[in-house]
């Protein structure tokens, strides 16, 4: 049973790898299996979603060839990617577009960290509830240090930065204005996308700001750098 697996997982990475459709004799060739041996795996992996067949033009007089393609898994990021390609305008102008996507989203998500006082301990929590995992978390002098070990944008960072740096801005951001009673103060974030690794360092730096009263209250130029 595990041979069968194991066969069965390099038919299926093979498929994915692969730029268009293989049939079950080009398959078989690559992974040195029998042929039937191919069909039987195919068979299970059309059966389980996760391929589906495309006819493909006869070599010859007879039964035509079917090609097998794996099923790509919906992705949000390849989704963000292509709205990214096609927002147009200067960087200034997507950045600023993807700020209020960020912000609609995270409206949208309905966000509910626990109440603090905190800015920091507010964004760790927001962003676990995405799906973020916090590596490590320090706060010296103002300024509040968050690695994360996951950043699902990290592939648009390299090629779209000004977007993702708009996206992870109107998020944080939003989540800071709707919990701003609750903290007892008002911060500003940016973002400062960095996609060399997989992780993402959030930093918020905190400063002092005006109230409406004429008072001093505390406010943020935050600067989170993402991967």
């Amino acid at each position: 049973m595990a041979r069968r697996v194991k066969q069965r997982e390099r038919v299926l990475d093979m498929l994915r790898e692969s730029t268009g459709p293989l049939d079950a004799h080009h398959l078989a060739a690559a992974l040195d299996l029998h042929v039937t041996t191919i069909r039987f795996h195919l068979s299970g992996l059309v059966d389980e979603g996760l391929v589906r067949i495309r006819p493909l033009p006869a070599e010859k007089v007879g039964r035509p060839r079917m090609g097998y393609l794996a099923v790509r898994e919906p992705s949000y990021t390849d989704l963000v990617a292509l709205l990214a390609a096609r927002i147009g305008g200067s960087a200034t102008e997507r950045e600023r577009k993807a700020f209020e996507v960020g912000d609609d989203w995270a409206g949208m998500l309905g966000l509910s960290p626990a109440p603090t006082t905190d800015a920091g301990a507010l964004v760790i929590e927001s962003l676990h509830q995405l799906g973020f995992e916090t590596q490590t978390a320090t706060n010296a002098f103002g300024t509040h240090s968050i690695t994360l070990c996951t950043c699902p944008l990290a592939e648009i960072a390299r090629s779209n930065p000004e977007v993702v740096r708009g996206i992870q801005r109107g998020l944080i951001q939003r989540v800071l204005d709707d919990h701003a009673d609750a903290l007892g103060a008002s911060y500003t974030v940016d973002v400062f996308p960095d996609p060399q690794d997989g992780n993402c360092l959030v930093e918020l730096v905190l400063h002092p700001a005006p109230n409406r009263a004429g008072t001093t209250a505390a406010r943020g130029d935050g600067q989170v750098t993402t991967g």
